[in-house]
């Protein structure tokens, strides 16, 4: 996006997610005061092709999506695909939903009353965007002859920490990254006392780019994603690799694991962070996995029994306001 061409700009809203549920008809009203953003509000993933394809006509330079992570990811996804956009929007994500991991990276930071306020005042004086336009690509992921985007993946106990989640934690109302602080936590003790529900292990087959040798995981935990911060800046990819997408794989039989855990969240690996200990990471371009199970791809859950290819799509620029 120039600074010096006019900005049209579009929202797509999911009022059914997170944060938007209790709040949704204040926020409604605060974008409907802007006589310069065209807001669509969907109901559900069937809406947004039409969503899109209205705002392609309009030639929207600016696509803004307040949901959570499956609403962005879903949208883009559509994006990608095949819309109707000449040129592809700057983006910028709203932390409409439970999670908003990604927003936490990309998008809008903060209570999201207090980011749509702050959107609203920015769509007035849009030309103010230096140094604050990164660039990320999504995840694609081929599975069964169809392709699902995101920008975080996991299994092994990324599954039972999701379910805690929803059942303990976000049912009584607590989100955003305090409740996947919560999950985290609640997950990392369940391994340590070899508590079954969490320690749940997967047998996952892996294969990096085009090498043909297969690395065959018994996986405790398994991490890929193209964002460079996850919830409270976490950031638990130290391998190396030009590729966009970033992977972590943490073993059943790992050695030390809340000491090196510790350290790989915090972003500092420590020496016992290899593969002969049982963890690995390393960034690449495309990675292939055959397993039987569930994966979570940015809160999509989804079941497979197979090869699941997993790449990455073009570049996207999101704008930080």
């Amino acid at each position: 996006m120039n600074d010096l061409e006019p900005v049209s700009i579009g929202l797509i809203s999911n009022p059914n997610s997170g944060h938007n549920t209790d709040q949704f008809d204040e926020i409604r009203a605060l974008i409907a005061a802007q006589t310069n953003i065209t807001h669509i509000i969907t109901q559900s993933a069937q809406e947004i092709p039409v969503a899109l394809a209205e705002l392609a006509a309009k030639q929207v330079s600016v696509l803004a999506i307040n949901g959570g992570d499956g609403t962005a990811s879903a949208i883009l996804g559509e994006m990608l695909e095949g819309s109707d956009f000449e040129n592809t929007p700057t983006l910028i994500l709203l932390p409409g939903g439970t999670a908003n991991m990604n927003a936490g990276d990309v998008g809008m930071r903060g209570k999201l009353l207090k980011t749509v306020k702050r959107f609203c005042i920015w769509s007035n004086q849009p030309d103010s965007t230096a140094g604050q336009l990164v660039e990320r690509r999504l995840l694609r992921v081929r599975y069964d002859e169809k392709n699902h985007y995101g920008m975080f993946l996991g299994t092994g106990a990324v599954m039972q920490g999701t379910e805690y989640a929803h059942e303990k934690i976000h049912s009584r109302g607590l989100r955003d990254e305090f409740s996947l602080a919560l999950g985290t936590l609640r997950t990392v003790w369940g391994v340590l006392r070899d508590d079954p529900v969490f320690n749940q292990h997967v047998s996952v087959q892996l294969q990096i780019d085009n090498n043909p040798e297969t690395r065959q995981h018994d996986t405790l935990i398994l991490a890929a994603s193209t964002l460079h911060r996850l919830f409270f800046g976490l950031k638990p990819f130290w391998g190396v690799g030009p590729g966009a997408l970033r992977l972590t794989v943490i073993e059943q039989h790992c050695s030390k694991f809340l000491r090196t855990f510790i350290s790989i969240i915090r972003g500092r690996a420590n020496r016992n962070a290899v593969p002969e200990a049982g963890y690995f990471s390393h960034n690449t371009d495309c990675i292939t996995l055959s397993l039987e199970g569930s994966i979570n791809l940015d809160g999509e859950i989804i079941h497979v029994n197979g090869p699941v290819t997993v790449d990455t799509s073009k570049s996207l620029q999101f704008l930080r306001l």
